[in-house]
């Protein structure tokens, strides 16, 4: 366990949130150039700008899991996003429309986690103040959810064994960070420890 001084955390905070800005302002503008920007683009567009904003915006961490391995996955759970993005591959309707409407769930789920997340949003491993409501009083991590179904989406029109490999290897990483991320906060936090004897279920209630 570590933490960073107050103003080093608030000036990488400020690097991070620069650079997302800025690699989600290209996405956008690539979206837009290619004539790409449809509804679905628009909230997802949303969905960014909030992550943007929790970078900025974010209390610092009262502690950091120091563990180089955890952190790793952590990071690879996170920015593994970057490649399930491009325009579909694939043509029947059917499954393009049922591809949308998977993507604007896990954006949807995605916007009203990070809401609800604010100031506690992180990347890497580490203690914030515990959520307990919204969303957060169902499921102890709706947006790694949210992440997970998105990329499905992507996944649904982009029908290719690459793809598929992809797909599995971020869902595993995201499952591996909540338990890294739950053991560690639990030992560090009495609040996390009897949050989670409160809510069972780390993704879907009543399943897993």
């Amino acid at each position: 366990m570590a933490t960073l001084p107050f103003r080093w955390q608030r000036w990488l905070d400020i690097y991070i949130f620069l650079n997302v800005a800025g690699y989600f302002g290209w996405q956008t503008w690539k979206v837009i150039a290619e004539g790409r920007l449809d509804f679905i683009e628009g909230v997802f567009i949303l969905h960014n700008i909030v992550i943007c904003l929790c970078f900025l915006l974010r209390t610092p961490a009262r502690a950091i899991q120091t563990a180089m391995s955890h952190q790793a996955v952590a990071v690879c759970a996170f920015y593994s996003g970057v490649f399930f993005m491009g325009p579909p591959i694939t043509e029947p309707a059917l499954l393009l429309e049922f591809s949308w409407w998977t993507i604007l769930l896990g954006t949807g789920i995605g916007i009203l986690s990070l809401v609800q997340l604010g100031k506690s949003f992180g990347v890497l491993i580490a203690i914030r103040e515990v959520r307990t409501t919204g969303l957060y009083g169902w499921v102890r991590h709706p947006m790694y959810l949210s992440d997970i179904v998105m990329r499905l989406g992507y996944l649904l029109s982009h029908p290719a064994w690459p793809t598929v490999a992809l797909f599995v290897a971020s869902s595993a990483c995201y499952v591996v960070r909540a338990m890294l991320e739950e053991r560690f906060l639990a030992s560090q936090d009495e609040a996390y420890a009897a949050y989670m004897k409160r809510v069972r279920y780390r993704f879907i209630p009543g399943v897993v």
